[in-house]
């Protein structure tokens, strides 16, 4: 399970302090152009304004890899990385809002939880997991590495205020 955003081109980069460089920028040039009908080169202009929406979203949110089957489920439209916390419902077996075009199916199994990418097809692999939580929070620390990574790296000396309005639109730092 990892958190992803969807960058020019209909790739996905996931959100980590790992990350390169090169994934970095385009993931925040993904973010900065989120709505945008123009591809503009990423500018101070683009960030402030970024600060100034009421609320950040992007198109990306979480996406779970079964190692054992290659079965990919990615994230929903319309369920973004700000709603990733939803998905801790599962623990309490309830089903939280996936997102849609295809929405993902969840049923609860012995151990685990298994999410088929599209759930108009039950009889499609799906990708088991065990140890939601472990991977929810392993989710919630890569998010704490790409927020130092905004520290650091976001230009324009607006790095520091960047990652807090991260950090406050996808309630990152915050326990689960």
């Amino acid at each position: 399970m990892q958190a992803v955003v969807e960058v020019t081109g209909g790739d996905v980069v996931a959100l980590s302090g790992r990350m390169s460089r090169e994934e970095f920028d385009r993931a925040l040039a993904a973010i900065a152009d989120y709505g945008s009908d123009d591809d503009v080169e990423l500018g101070p202009e683009q960030l402030r304004a970024l600060l100034d929406e009421e609320v950040i979203i992007m198109a990306g949110g979480l996406e779970v890899h079964d190692t054992e089957t290659g079965v990919r489920v990615g994230p929903g439209c319309c369920a973004g990385l700000e709603s990733w916390r939803d998905w801790a419902r599962l623990l309490d077996e309830e089903v939280p809002w996936l997102g849609h075009s295809p929405s993902p199916g969840v049923e609860f199994a012995a151990g685990g939880v298994r999410v088929r990418p599209d759930e108009e097809r039950p009889d499609s692999p799906a990708c088991h997991i065990v140890d939601l939580a472990g991977h929810l929070e392993r989710v919630r620390q890569d998010l704490a590495g790409f927020l130092d990574l905004v520290r650091r790296w976001t230009p324009y000396g607006l790095g520091e205020a960047l990652a807090a309005r991260f950090d406050e639109d996808f309630v990152i730092s915050a326990p689960l």
